[in-house]
Formats: C-alpha cells, sequence, structure tokens
C-alpha cells in the first residue's frame, strides 16, 4: 500500500464514486492533500475509512495488515479491470 492514496483508489475503497470521495474531502469527512490535479489520502486516513465500513457494514474487526491486504487487493484488482487485464 502507497504512503498516499488517489481519490479513485479511496473510492474503490468506500464503493463510491471519486467525486462522492472528493465532496467528503471538502466537507472535512476525510483527510486529505491538495495536490496541483487534484487530492491526496493519506495511508492513516484510508485504513481508518475501510476500518470504518468494514465494522459498520461486517461487524468485525480487522488487523491493520490484513486491512492492508485487503486495500491492496481491492485496488490490483480494479486497476487490472481499468487496464483491460482479466
Amino acid at each position: 500500500m502507497n504512503d498516499h492514496l488517489s481519490t479513485q483508489q479511496v473510492a474503490w475503497i468506500l464503493g463510491r464514486s471519486p467525486g462522492t470521495v472528493r465532496d467528503k474531502i471538502k466537507d472535512g469527512e476525510i483527510e486529505a492533500i491538495r495536490i496541483v490535479d487534484g487530492f491526496r489520502i493519506p495511508k492513516a486516513e484510508a485504513l481508518r475509512i475501510a476500518r470504518e465500513r468494514i465494522e459498520a457494514e461486517g461487524g468485525r474487526r480487522v488487523s491493520d495488515r490484513d486491512l492492508e491486504t485487503l486495500i491492496d487487493e481491492l485496488i490490483a484488482i480494479n486497476e487490472a479491470e481499468l487496464a483491460g487485464v482479466s
């Protein structure tokens, strides 16, 4: 997992659109760093968001290591789909 994630990557984690992630950033719900072409979300913030979603929807707790693995797999799957790789 990178130190910072894109709005697209965080959108995959949340199951929402990148636009929704940007709105949440602007509303102060998600911590992010402003860059020239958008935002980058720190790794710790991505872990917090993912943990909240898993606990709310699944009612279970996961370790940081397992959470990072899940996020890495989710990002890899979605990036492969965007690249047209099956």
